[in-house]
Order: C-alpha cells, then structure tokens, then sequence
C-alpha cells in the first residue's frame, strides 16, 4: 500500500490529458440526447404525465448530471497530471453507461409511478457518482502536493451531496402526505441543486473561467475557493437540518448564509472578469446562469419565509425549477460546452476557431430570448404572453443542438485541411501543433 503521493511519469499525465481529446460517443452524444428529450417533452407537455418534473430531470439529472461526470474528471486530470491508468477511458464510459441507465430508470419510473423502478434508478445513479468520487479520490492520493487541488476537492462535495439529494428524492417519491412532502421536496432540491451542481461549479470555474476569458487567474482564488468550501458545506448541512426539522426560519437562515457564501465566492470571478470582460456566448453564458442560480436562490428564501406552512412551498415551486432549468443548468451547460467542445476536440487554434465561430452564430439573439423569455415568462402575464415566451425560450436553447454538430463537422474539416497543410508544406507552416484544453497556471 502506498504511503504518500508517488510522482506521475510525464508520459504519463500527457496521456491523461490526451485520453479525453477527440470524439468519444459516451461523453458527447448523452448529453445532447438529454436536451433533446427536454425539448420534446416540453413541446408535448399537454400529452406527457408529470411533464414539469421530466424536462426539470431531463436537463439536471440527465443532461448536467452526465455533464458533470465527464468534465470534473476531464479537469481532474489536467489539474493534478496524474496517470491515466487511474481511471482509463474504458472504465470511465462504464460509469456512464451506469448513469444513463439509472437516469433512465428514474425518469420512466416517476412519472408512471413505478417506485421500485425510481428506487433502482436513484441506487444506479448514487453508484456511478460514488465510482467517480472514488477515482477522483485515487488521483488525489497519488498525485504531488500543488495548486488547485481544492477543485477535486469540491467535485468530492458534490458527490457526497449527490447521494444525499438521491435518497431525499427517492424517498418524496413514495412521499404524499403534508408537510413532509413540502419539507423534501425544498431539501432535495437545494441538496442537488447547491449541492451537487453548485459545488462543481464552483470548484470548475475557479480555472475554467479565467480560462474561457484568456487571461490570468486572480492570486487570491485559490484561497478563496479553499475557505468557501467548508462554508458552502456547513450552509447546506443547515438548510438540510431546517427542512427536516420542520423549522422554516433555520432553512431561511441557512439560505441567506449560503447566498453571503456564493456572493463571496463569486467576487474572485468579477475580479477575473475586470481584467477581460465576457465577450463571447460561452463566458456571457455562464456569466448570466450564475445570475439565475441568485435568483434561484432568493425565490426559494422569499417562498419558504412568506407561505404559510410547507405545503405552500410545495404549490409555489414551479417558479424555481424554471428559474433553476432554464436559467442557470441549460444556459451554464449550453455556455461551457460551447467552449469546451472545440478545445477537446484537438487540432490546433485554428480547429478551435471554426468550431467556436458556430457556436457563436445567432448568439446576441439567443441569449436574449433565452433571458428576456424567462424573464418576462416569470412574471404575472397573460397565460397567451407566457406561451409565445416558453417556445421561444425552447426554440432558441434547441439551436444549441444542431449548431453543436455543426461545429464538430467545423472542427473536422478545419483539421482535415490542417493536416493536408502540413503534409503539402510540412509543420513549420501548419500554424501550430494539435492544441489542448489548458488551464492556466
């Protein structure tokens, strides 16, 4: 057994880094599968039972929740540059198989009421995020002491809050009765919501942001995502504690505690920001979705503290998971991907450039329908008002998805005639070598 971090081989962790470049059906295809059925259900949503709580999961536990698998791993190796034998690519698309069919299962298995279905689903997905937990925690162990480990730190929070926000749902699926299903269904969400998501988040742009806008990271960052972590942990632990107790005014007083913690957090990326501003849909993007989780935040401290009891949280829900889908998990996902999917595929900076000039097509406008929508949706509108806004809002975040096979198409070509370039003139001239996702040091 080991007894300290072993040094990785060079060879090594370039490995790491390369294993996860080029196409790779697991990590690209569920994902945009996920938006896809979203956007279905939702067109069809007067034809499909329970179709507020499936395109909510469709975009969080099916399309954010693969996402979040493929990429804390992705960065996990090029931050700690540790051996890709720790978590081969064979394994890692084992663990994705697992996820989807858990997903699945609990997205068949609630709306038709089938609990032991929801049940298996749940236990299935909780063991694909404590497999990946577990590698993660590898790569740790055997990587050398240096920066921005607290990253892989947060991806470990998150897991944990994972399997916590699984059992919570699991059990308010089998959960009818007042005030127990209010209580769950505000502890469940915020468990995933803050928890799992929010927690990768954080520890991801504390280096992909900086990354994203092409300029340094801020000296105190690291500091700051490494104080914020336990603060984000123990404001959940009591948000978790208000709404299993019952106690309304402790929930509040954790919501308002994490609110002070993410505000705090969030100053290192205006600080990053100041430097460069966000220029492109993809930074724009999740400049504007961590703005919604705020919101998000506040609708659920305004809800929880103003109805009377739980079950009036329970009625007024519907506004936060439109707030939470749409706002901050499709726009964060759209935004990311737009920016991580030509950096992965390789090629160089001019493959980046072609695939990142499709994913800025119709960019202004879509980032206006999607928040204009949303926004004008949430307020009190005549019912015809809200209509156009919620297929228009589908509308423009459904272009993400041809639009994301026509860059990859881009990429292809731009690095087919790269290539030719280089055999015709050879690589002095080619421009650059294949490029990688870099995270600035």
């Amino acid at each position: 057994m080991s007894t300290g971090p072993r040094r990785s081989r060079d060879t090594s962790s370039t490995s790491s880094v390369s294993s996860t470049r080029g196409r790779w059906a697991m990590r690209d295809r569920p994902g945009l599968a996920w938006l896809v059925l979203a956007v279905g259900v939702a067109l069809a949503h007067s034809f499909v039972p329970e179709s507020t709580w499936l395109m909510v999961h469709l975009v969080l536990l099916g399309a954010l929740t693969h996402s979040a698998l493929v990429w804390s791993t992705h960065f996990a190796q090029a931050l700690l540059k540790s051996r890709s034998d720790l978590d081969p690519r064979r394994h890692q698309t084992e663990r994705l198989v697992l996820l989807l069919v858990g997903t699945s299962l609990v997205l068949v298995g609630f709306p038709s009421g089938m609990e032991p279905l929801t049940v298996v689903g749940a236990t299935a997905v909780s063991g694909a995020v404590l497999w990946h937990a577990y590698r993660l925690w590898r790569r740790l162990r055997e990587a050398l002491p240096g920066r921005f480990r607290t990253t892989v730190h947060y991806y470990l929070g998150a897991a944990a809050c994972l399997v916590v926000g699984a059992t919570l749902g699991a059990t308010l699926a089998r959960t009818e009765a007042e005030p127990w299903h209010g209580r769950l269904l505000v502890a469940h969400s915020m468990v995933m919501t803050l928890g799992w998501m929010g927690l990768t988040v954080h520890g991801t742009l504390l280096t992909l942001w900086p990354t994203m806008l092409r300029t340094r990271i801020d000296e105190r960052a690291e500091d700051h995502a490494r104080q914020a972590l336990p603060l984000f942990g123990g404001t959940l632990a009591v948000i978790l504690a208000g709404c299993l107790t019952g106690s309304r005014g402790i929930t509040v007083a954790g919501l308002l505690a994490y609110l002070g913690t993410l505000v705090r957090w969030a100053l290192v990326l205006v600080r990053t920001a100041r430097r460069r501003r966000p220029h492109d849909i993809a930074t724009v993007s999740v400049a504007l979705a961590l703005g919604w989780l705020v919101v998000a935040v506040v609708e659920v401290i305004v809800i929880v503290a103003r109805t009377e009891g739980w079950q009036g949280a329970d009625d007024a829900y519907g506004i936060v998971a439109a707030t939470v889908a749409v706002g901050f998990a499709a726009q964060l996902l759209t935004g990311a991907l737009s920016y991580l999917v030509p950096s992965v595929l390789g090629g160089g900076p001019s493959v980046v450039r072609a695939g990142q000039a499709w994913f800025g097509r119709f960019g202004a406008a879509r980032l206006a329908v999607v928040n204009g929508g949303l926004l004008l949706g949430l307020l009190p509108v005549p019912p015809t008002v809200r209509l156009a806004c919620v297929v228009l809002v589908l509308v423009a975040l459904a272009a993400f998805v041809p639009l994301t096979f026509a860059a990859i198409r881009a990429c292809a070509a731009a690095r087919r005639a790269l290539l030719a370039n280089v055999a015709a003139k050879g690589p002095a001239d080619a421009g650059g070598a294949p490029g990688t996702l870099h995270v600035l040091p």
